[in-house]
């Protein structure tokens, strides 16, 4: 089944990605909660972030310049320019629903980052670490912009589970790994800063639509 532009596209997630984003917000909200509750309050890496902080460094640790790089560009600031500019395409592509997630997805994001923070107190040299905020923002602006050209292709299930995948893991990914060799968060961190995105970005897209849905099949007055 393809997703066609000019009906299901214009859906911020397209039909046959429905089940699937919706198992995926599913399965980011229960490993978000299962991280949140096991690093509550912790001060010390724990044994997944020994090993992965280990491996991460010996990798790529002689890149510390391009690491380095990639945190500027992941600033609140930078994300919030990014995001507005794919708001601007949406509409110029008539994806109004995309827009509004293009700017609540990466904004509502910082907000649940900035909220769970306290809330689980985990420490990083004093600074509250999980999750990750910055994580979460270039995770989120990777599901927008995949939603984005979802939108505008034609491709199968599998492709745009692939494109999907694909934009969050690369942006979210690539955003983490910086954190993690620059020692900025624990990798957990950056696991529920992207476990945050998944959640925030897509549940956001699959309330539009299906708010969008309710009101067309409203009988009017």
């Amino acid at each position: 089944m393809s997703v066609d532009p000019s009906r299901g596209g214009r859906d911020s997630v397209p039909a046959p990605l429905r089940r699937p984003a919706v198992a995926a917000v599913v399965l980011a909200a229960v490993l978000l909660a299962l991280l949140a509750v096991r690093y509550a309050g912790g001060t010390s890496p724990r044994w997944f972030d020994v090993h992965a902080d280990a491996a991460a460094g010996a990798a790529l640790g002689e890149h510390r310049g391009v690491w380095q790089t990639l945190l500027r560009l992941g600033g609140p600031l930078q994300i919030a320019v990014v995001a507005v500019a794919l708001a601007v395409l949406a509409l110029v592509l008539r994806r109004r629903r995309l827009a509004l997630v293009a700017i609540a997805g990466p904004g509502l994001t910082g907000l649940a980052t900035s909220a769970l923070k306290p809330l689980v107190g985990r420490l990083l040299r004093g600074d509250l670490a999980f999750p990750s905020g910055q994580t979460g923002g270039a995770t989120a602006f990777g599901l927008v912009a995949a939603l984005l050209l979802i939108s505008v292709l034609r491709v199968g299930r599998t492709g745009a589970a692939l494109i999907l995948a694909g934009g969050a893991v690369l942006a979210g990914g690539g955003m983490a790994l910086a954190l993690v060799v620059r020692e900025w968060h624990y990798p957990t961190d950056t696991i529920g800063g992207f476990c945050t995105a998944v959640v925030v970005v897509l549940g956001a897209a699959l309330l539009s639509d299906g708010a969008a849905r309710w009101r067309a099949g409203r009988p009017r007055s």
